[in-house]
């Protein structure tokens, strides 16, 4: 940040002077979103200090300790899309070792492994970290990636909802070109702010998640990224079952009075909700339960409609190291 108290892109080294808009966060901060006109990417300032985002991570706060973050029909279905996932990959590579940054549990890195994949993980909280490593017996670690590997390493990088999280993401994807071999993939899924749902929402859009979310891209903004950090951009997807129909709904909500992502909240699994306990027979609850019969149906119809215009909520690029 500058003297005269405007941050500074990392991108591009650019100082940022336009306000997107301000949000106040739980623990009622204020933060400033930015747009860096060089980049078009946004940012969010003041970007919280380790200890903070830490408490967040930790586990029990952002995932049970058993790694899960739902209730469990919506954990099956999480299931039923990371195979879909697995495939898409597959039909780039067969078979080999895959790096997955900000793992989580390792359940995606469990399907890779069962298929005969060479799996290792990175995580940000131990407690995931320590779930994954005795559960699924994957070698997953707590920690930063720099230097951790040799140079072509691996044969695919997957970085799902994760880049956006991170102070230096330019930093992190020429660490994953250097750790890829030739002609290797990385599959980069964040949310899209020149998405539908993102206009439509401003401050409300579920994908915002001030003050996690420290830099917000769009389609054409990563896709420049990439190439810059010397990718070739294959496949970009518009529409993942998953985040995109969710995000609209919870948006839509959250335009209507009701409590900032309150059905997300209820949709947690029991050991979070313990975290935060909300009757669903409140006002907010009541609400949520009359709009859901409306706003269900128009989620998916407007998910729909970004993806073929291009502006899908949640973004998945496919690209090669050049």
């Amino acid at each position: 940040m500058n003297k005269e108290g405007h941050p500074t892109c990392s991108l591009c080294s650019k100082q940022c002077e336009r306000v997107v808009f301000e949000k106040t966060g739980e623990s009622h901060k204020t933060y400033f979103v930015y747009e860096c006109l060089n980049c078009q990417i946004w940012l969010t300032h003041p970007i919280p200090s380790a200890e903070e985002l830490s408490i967040f991570y930790s586990t029990g706060n952002y995932r049970a300790e058993t790694g899960k973050r739902f209730i469990p029909i919506l954990e099956k279905i999480i299931n039923f899309l990371t195979v879909r996932k697995r495939n898409r990959i597959k039909s780039y590579v067969k078979k080999g070792s895959i790096l997955d940054l900000g793992c989580g549990r390792g359940l995606f890195l469990n399907i890779m492994k069962q298929d005969g994949w060479k799996v290792i993980g990175q995580e940000f909280d131990e407690k995931s970290a320590i779930y994954a490593n005795k559960n699924y017996e994957i070698d997953v670690w707590a920690g930063s990636l720099g230097g951790k590997f040799e140079e072509e390493s691996f044969d695919v990088v997957n970085i799902n909802h994760v880049l956006e999280h991170l102070e230096k993401p330019g930093e992190i994807l020429e660490e994953c070109n250097r750790i890829l071999k030739k002609g290797g993939l990385l599959v980069v899924a964040v949310p899209n702010i020149d998405s539908l749902q993102s206009i439509f929402g401003k401050q409300n859009w579920f994908q915002l998640d001030i003050p996690l979310h420290l830099y917000h891209f769009s389609s054409k903004s990563l896709v420049k990224l990439l190439e810059k950090k010397l990718f070739r951009v294959d496949l970009n997807r518009h529409f993942k079952f998953e985040y995109n129909p969710f995000g609209w709904l919870q948006t839509m909500l959250n335009a209507s009075g009701i409590r900032e992502n309150y059905l997300y909240d209820l949709l947690k699994s029991s050991e979070l909700k313990k975290k935060d306990r909300k009757t669903v027979l409140s006002i907010d609850g009541v609400k949520t339960f009359l709009l859901l019969p409306l706003y269900l149906p128009l989620s998916i119809m407007f998910s729909i409609i970004e993806a073929v215009l291009g502006k899908g909520g949640t973004i998945e690029v496919y690209s090669i190291k050049k």
